[in-house]
């Protein structure tokens, strides 16, 4: 897999960078000596101390070369994003502000005339390109996600796809604040301090209604110490093609309890937080317990909530969410009459748009009677066509499960018992994931493990993929350590088997801490993206364009998605790294080649997408092999075991009754727990 080189000794990068610093200054004209503006791709995270890195040179940099544009490429209706990088050398650079302007029409490239008239009178047009920056704010790294017993593991990941720590630990950029509302402890113009690094993220939103065609504008970075440090320009090339929205669907848990707790209880929280998901591509996932509930969240749930009428100014106007949760988590405890009368009262509310209501019977518990009781309880209601009764278990076959729909780790995705689930009418559902196998939610890993998760999902059949939160600043498992600041603190899960994750759940950041961690409030009554939020976004996105692409050059989008994404889910071996890159670069040579492909005018909607990627998941299995390990038969996948094995932390007791059950030696036992997945994030942690 590619990965960044090590960083050189500290003498070398010393002299090379000064070298490269002074032919960069003279290159740049008028730039001071010893500093440097660079711009970096979307799935590319520069710690504050990397300074003189090759990408800041152009080399391996996919979007910028020295005394050229920065060139984007986009489709209608789409939001690209860079990063504007500022380096210091021997001295400070203070008060740095970065200004987009421009990126009206290139000579030549026709408007509407009425969004003509409107810039003639001054006004902006209805359709004009909208840009929003971002300060980036870091986090100290000085210990990975782990597991105290087994360093090397984590959640996120397995021993051989452990991230690198020369990459991973410093200081890392995570939280995005706009620039508008940046706080004196992460301050807007940015503060660079000598030889590091201070970055400005870039999101270019295109609307639906932009005219195609060539747009230049200009990137000009200033100082208060320094004057004018560099003027880039940009082109963005805007593509006859308006990008599907939610091409695959991702849909994010948050406790609004909690939410409530840290950032305030009014509801205008609440709707901006499903605001800015549903901006991203991703669905809040709503449960609902109550008539009252329903009601709260109804302008979400219904997609009224999602149009300029309520302030939303992103894709998928009036897109209602594609799912919502009876109780999840086994909110509505055990199966009775009484509580089906319950039940039937709140689904019987929920707007019709809604694709599927599960009633999330109870979590990470296989062997719990609940799914099952609940299955008989709804069969004799007169909802039964409309609730669906789903648990989440990766142990046992999906066909066994005696539940409508199975909530299935990603990284322990069986694609064998997925397709006899589906022949059976069952439902199947993926969550969370782990590398090698998906792409992991933790901040010490690159940043394309989950735009890489978008193109897994445009081209394997893994339905909905859940992901199990999105505001985990509590740490409130059983074993968790309570609160943290998210600004200061990386390391916000733990649970009572040891493991300690950094960033797990927490894709949204408090734009208002109350209480002890009021001093790191941003003042704005919301929640804030994460970089790895619009990680996501960027892979969903390309979901879109495998979807347009597809529809016309069918094998040659399949080889590009396969060059991207060599191997994934039960493709992948946990003993080997992650096949896809670490840096953006391949992603985006990969989404520039897709656009080439889609014909100008091309237009897919939901049911044509759905059409489009259920195909590229049937050309995918007969164009990557399943990874079988030695000793696999009978095709099933690659971990050695005829089954995907047991979710070793939540089931700790139960596996060990199993293993005795089974007469296995201890020494079997330890070879085992070593060698087994590692899946979700469960009830039972919580």
């Amino acid at each position: 897999m590619p990965r960044s080189l090590p960083l050189l000794p500290a003498a070398l990068l010393s002299a090379l960078s000064i070298t490269a610093l002074a032919r960069a200054a003279a290159a740049d004209g008028g730039q001071p000596e010893g500093a440097r503006v660079w711009a970096a791709d979307d799935g590319t995270r520069v710690r504050r101390e990397d300074v003189g890195l090759p990408l800041s040179r152009g080399e391996g940099n996919a979007l910028f070369r020295p005394g050229e544009p920065i060139r984007l490429g986009a489709l209608r209706g789409e939001v690209v994003a860079f990063q504007v990088i500022v380096e210091a050398g021997a001295e400070p650079v203070r008060g740095v502000k970065v200004e987009v302007s421009g990126l009206d029409p290139a000579a030549g490239a026709g408007e509407p005339a009425a969004a003509q008239q409107q810039q003639a009178d001054g006004a902006a047009p209805a359709q004009a390109i909208r840009i929003d920056r971002f300060v980036e704010h870091y986090v100290e790294i000085t210990q990975r996600s782990r597991n105290e017993q087994r360093p090397l593991e984590s959640l996120g990941w397995s021993p051989a796809a452990r991230p690198p720590d020369e990459r991973h630990l410093g200081a890392l950029p995570d939280a995005l604040i706009p620039v508008e509302i940046a706080p004196p402890w992460a301050p807007y113009p940015i503060e660079v301090g000598a030889r590091e690094t201070r970055a400005v993220w870039i999101d270019v939103h295109v609307p639906e209604g932009a005219a195609p065609g060539a747009r230049e504008g200009k990137v000009v970075v200033t100082s208060a110490s320094h004057g004018e440090l560099a003027a880039l320009d940009l082109r963005l090339d805007v593509a006859p093609v308006t990008l599907p929205y939610g091409a695959v669907d991702f849909i994010a848990f948050y406790e609004a309890d909690k939410v409530a707790q840290r950032v305030g209880d009014g509801p205008a929280v609440e709707q901006q937080l499903w605001q800015l998901l549903h901006e991203h591509h991703v669905d809040g996932f709503a449960s609902v317990r109550s008539p009252a509930e329903v009601e709260r969240l109804r302008p979400a749930i219904d997609g009224s909530l999602y149009t300029e009428a309520r302030g939303y100014r992103g894709p998928g106007q009036g897109v209602p969410p594609a799912a919502v949760a009876l109780g999840a988590y086994g909110g509505f405890g055990d199966p009775r009459e009484e509580t089906l009368r319950r039940v039937e009262a709140v689904a019987e509310l929920l707007p019709p748009a809604v694709d599927d209501v599960m009633l999330y019977a109870v979590d990470e518990q296989c062997e719990s009677p609940r799914g099952p009781g609940w299955r008989r309880l709804v069969r004799g209601s007169r909802l039964s066509s409309r609730i669906l009764v789903g648990h989440s278990c990766g142990e046992v076959d999906p066909v066994k499960q005696d539940v409508d729909l199975v909530l299935t780790p990603a990284n322990r995705f069986d694609s064998v018992w997925a397709r006899a689930a589906r022949e059976a009418g069952k439902r199947l559902w993926v969550y969370n994931g782990a590398l090698p196998r998906t792409g992991t939610f933790m901040i010490d890993a690159p940043l394309t493990g989950l735009m890489a998760d978008g193109w897994i999902a445009a081209s394997h059949e893994v339905g909905r993929w859940f992901l199990w939160e999105t505001a985990f600043w509590h740490d409130g498992n059983r074993g968790g350590r309570g609160p943290v600041d998210p600004f200061t603190t990386a390391e916000n899960f733990h649970n009572q088997d040891g493991d300690a994750c950094l960033g797990d759940g927490m894709l949204l950041y408090p734009g208002t801490q109350r209480g002890k961690f009021a001093s790191r409030s941003v003042g704005f009554a919301g929640v804030l993206p994460s970089m790895r939020l619009k990680s996501l976004r960027r892979g969903i996105q390309d979901a879109g364009y495998i979807a347009l692409a597809r529809s016309a050059s069918p094998a040659a989008v399949d080889a590009i998605v396969k060059e991207v994404i060599p191997a994934a889910l039960d493709e992948a071996l946990d003993t080997s790294p992650a096949a896809w890159s670490s840096e953006g670069a391949p992603f985006f040579r990969g989404r520039d080649a897709l656009r080439a492909l889609i014909p100008a005018g091309a237009s897919l909607d939901a049911a044509g997408v759905r059409r489009a990627l259920a195909e590229a998941a049937v050309a995918r299995r007969a164009l990557v092999p399943l990874a079988r390990a030695q000793g696999a038969k009978d095709g099933r996948p690659a971990d050695g075991h005829a089954e995907p094995g047991p979710l070793r932390r939540w089931r700790a007791t139960g596996l060990l009754l199993a293993v005795a059950a089974l007469g296995a030696a201890a020494v079997a036992i330890a070879v085992a727990l070593h060698r087994r997945g590692r899946p979700g994030r469960g009830a039972a942690e919580r």
